[in-house]
């Protein structure tokens, strides 16, 4: 029964460093403010939430030792409720800061929805001065963005640590993304406005 438990704690573990890890790479460097200032339980006093997986993984190592050395069910039961404890409270702090990103992006994605919208409208309506209006903003966006690919490059050259130099990779793939997407806009754009200048020269 217990050798059971101890694996499904073991499954539950392996799922948790993960989503661990991710944040940790995402740039959320405020484990111990978040962890092991407001819980005791943790020794650990890092700023990445991947270590205290670590802690969890070790007190899982050391019931695992303790039940081939004894045969009390209540003594592993007891170790394994403070285990469990630990762990609720770690995954509790991840799942609470992955919440908060998800709240963030919705605006981010509501905007970038409402200008789709507004352009398309634009598009549509074959006005040539609101197309080269919006086009000028395209060519701003586009001039913003390659800016900030340039200031992220030019940070993970000088960074040594492994995981800022993920989370900045993955930054810069995802401003690279974005410049894509607003460059297929504008050549949209440029399309619609040579093909209507086009039809007033005929």
């Amino acid at each position: 029964m217990v050798e059971l438990e101890l694996e499904t704690l073991a499954q539950k573990l392996r799922q948790l460093k993960e989503q661990a890890e991710h944040r940790d790479l995402q740039g959320e460097r405020s484990a111990y403010a978040k962890t092991a200032v407001l819980d005791e339980r943790f020794s650990c006093r890092s700023d990445l939430f991947s270590d205290y997986v670590s802690e969890l993984e070790q007190d899982l190592l050391q019931i695992s030792r303790l039940g081939e050395k004894t045969k009390d069910i209540d003594l592993l039961k007891l170790y394994c409720d403070r285990f469990v404890g630990k762990f609720a409270m770690l995954q509790g702090k991840i799942n609470q800061i992955t919440r908060k990103q998800k709240q963030r992006s919705i605006p981010q994605q509501q905007r970038i929805q409402s200008w789709q919208n507004r352009l398309n409208k634009v598009m549509n309506s074959g006005d040539q001065n609101q197309l080269r209006e919006k086009l000028n903003q395209q060519k701003q966006f586009e001039a913003q963005l390659e800016q900030k690919i340039a200031e992220k490059n030019q940070v993970l050259n000088r960074s040594n640590i492994k995981t800022d130099t993920a989370r900045l990779s993955a930054e810069i793939l995802s401003l690279k993304s974005r410049l894509g997407e607003c460059q297929k806009t504008t050549w949209k754009l440029e399309q619609k406005i040579n093909q209507l200048e086009s039809r007033f020269k005929e």
